[in-house]
């Protein structure tokens, strides 16, 4: 029977499988002087039933065993679901012909050989753990990714089918309604096919949202205008038309109609807002624009978030600073940074404030943001850039929001950007970008 030596197994659990009792404890004396659990088995069928029983991290096999050879144990192992991502390292000693290319066909990762040298042993097994576990890791994280993106396209249908069944009721009212909505339908599905719109693909819902109202407003005039229409009809079909009625009726209609053109007019204005943003985002066009209204425009297509969240943002800008650059970037530098604050900053606290302060410096544009969230640790705020970091892996963060900001900031806009926080204090990310992006 294969007996255990392990005590803590802080380090992890590897299985020794020899025939020789001599190598067994020589690498159990190596093995657990660095922390490792280690279990002992003396012949090949009794490692299958020991590694089937309780799966270790590693396994050091012997190859020149009687009755079952290292080779077969390996390629028992290799066969089995269960245990076939389990590294195996094989044991020969240093006179020992064996068939090395054999040895990782079935699935070797290393070998050792006899005598051992300590340094070694512990080197190869050090490795080749590490290996296994960010294997392991990569797996675990690629199956997150998977789940991700399936949501993702799950989300994405609903929204096409919202999306289609709203344009089919709006159509039956109203002509200007319709290409309002094929607008929108057009812009979310440019949207959703780029890859660098995919924070505004999260806020179509509440854009959405912005323009049903003038919508709601519209299709209720339009539908008042529908019936008095019909009953002026009905009534001047029985009776002979009356001054006063005829005065009514046109009294009513220029009122509807004028609620129903004001808010076509701003479903159309919001609609072109949130389009023009959207063509600045793909296109990445290099081109001059005053500074103060774009953010405005940014500020606008937030708001149903900052609602949401229960925060404001006040923005001071010169109102009359005109650069040259990329519109884009800043709609999705400043779209994350929002977005960071309202999922990170102000997680379960209402009341939050954004600033955003635009200043020049010689020849530099400074964009000083900054929020009186729940604030970051040390760690945190030095790691706030790293692709693929965040605080929220399982309820699905990406961790790469913050990544995409510093990457357009330093590549796409050749500035720089620099973060500082406390817990329980202000976060504030300063950017120093250059007035014109021509010839850099």
């Amino acid at each position: 029977m294969p007996y255990d030596t392990s005590k803590t197994g802080k380090k992890g659990t590897i299985v020794v499988v020899d025939d020789i009792h001599a190598n067994l404890h020589l690498l159990t004396e190596i093995l657990s002087r660095e922390g490792y659990s280690v279990r002992l088995v003396p012949n090949g069928a009794l490692a299958l039933s020991s590694i089937s029983s309780a799966p270790p991290e590693l396994v050091l096999l012997d190859i020149m065993m009687p009755e079952m050879d290292g080779y077969e144990v390996c390629a028992r192992l290799k066969a089995d679901p269960n245990m076939r991502d389990i590294p195996i390292i094989f044991i020969s000693a240093l006179h020992e012909v064996f068939d090395k290319v054999k040895a990782f066909e079935l699935g070797g990762v290393d070998y050792i050989t006899k005598p051992f040298h300590p340094e070694e042993v512990l080197a190869r097994v050090s490795t080749h753990l590490a290996l296994n576990r960010l294997q392991r890791h990569l797996e675990e994280q690629n199956a997150e990714l998977q789940t991700e993106i399936q949501e993702r396209k799950n989300a994405e249908s609903a929204l096409s089918r919202l999306n289609a069944e709203l344009e089919q009721r709006v159509a039956e009212r109203t002509h200007e309604l319709k290409d309002a909505l094929e607008t929108l339908q057009k812009t979310q599905e440019q949207l959703i096919q780029s890859e660098k719109m995919s924070l505004l693909v999260s806020l179509v819902a509440g854009i959405a949202h912005e323009i049903n109202t003038p919508i709601g407003v519209g299709l209720t005039a339009a539908s008042h205008l529908e019936e008095i229409t019909q009953e002026f009809r009905n009534s001047y079909e029985l009776h002979p038309l009356k001054r006063s009625a005829l005065e009514t009726y046109v009294k009513t209609v220029a009122e509807a109609s004028q609620i129903l053109v004001k808010n076509m007019y701003l479903a159309a204005e919001r609609t072109q807002s949130f389009k023009e943003m959207a063509v600045d985002q793909i296109s990445g066009t290099l081109r001059r624009f005053h500074l103060k209204s774009y953010l405005d425009e940014i500020v606008l297509n937030l708001t149903p978030a900052l609602k949401l969240a229960e925060c404001h943002l006040l923005l001071n800008c010169p109102d009359w600073l005109e650069i040259e650059s990329f519109p884009g970037a800043f709609s999705q530098i400043i779209s994350n940074l929002v977005m960071n604050s309202v999922i990170h900053g102000f997680e379960q606290q209402a009341g939050g404030e954004i600033r955003l302060d635009v200043t020049c410096e010689n020849s530099l544009i400074v964009i000083t943001y900054s929020d009186n969230g729940k604030g970051m640790d040390q760690e945190q705020c030095a790691r706030v850039f790293e692709a693929f970091y965040t605080t929220k892996r399982h309820q699905g963060g990406t961790g790469l929001g913050m990544n995409i900001v510093h990457n357009l900031v330093t590549r796409k806009l050749h500035g720089q950007i620099e973060c500082a926080s406390i817990p329980g204090g202000l976060t504030t990310f300063t950017i120093r970008i250059p007035f014109t992006q021509e010839n850099l």
